[in-house]
């Protein structure tokens, strides 16, 4: 049974991607837009050890996941697959009062047709 914090991060998650959705569509329209499928800290909270957050995001052939460490500075590893080259860049915000970063992820594979993919918005 969902209570009542998963709901209402549920809610604000869903208000991230609308949001975001409606970015992209106004600024990047040539890029296709990777949805957060996964975030331990909501689908799996009981995972969530030594401080380690796993987010999984996917669509268009590509999987993108996100490993964060830490509380004050953040350690990120990401993972792509399928593997290859790619160049990858973060856009966001840091936070305020709360510390918390609103993060998106830029995936491009220069010297390919692949186009570019920018995950949905998240907060760190």
């Amino acid at each position: 049974m969902i209570g009542p914090p998963e709901r209402a991060a549920g809610e604000q998650i869903a208000l991230l991607r609308s949001v975001g959705y409606a970015a992209f569509g106004r600024h990047e329209r040539n890029l296709d837009v990777l949805d957060l499928v996964f975030d331990s800290l909501v689908d799996a909270p009981e995972s969530c050890r030594d401080e380690v957050r796993a987010l999984r995001f996917a669509g268009h052939g590509i999987t993108l996941d996100v490993d964060v460490r830490g509380r004050g500075d953040l350690t990120i590893e990401l993972r792509v697959s399928p593997a290859g080259p790619v160049v990858v860049e973060s856009r966001g915000s840091e936070g305020g009062p709360t510390n918390a970063r609103l993060v998106s992820f830029l995936l491009r594979w220069p010297g390919t047709a692949q186009r570019p993919v920018r995950t949905a918005w998240v907060m760190l």
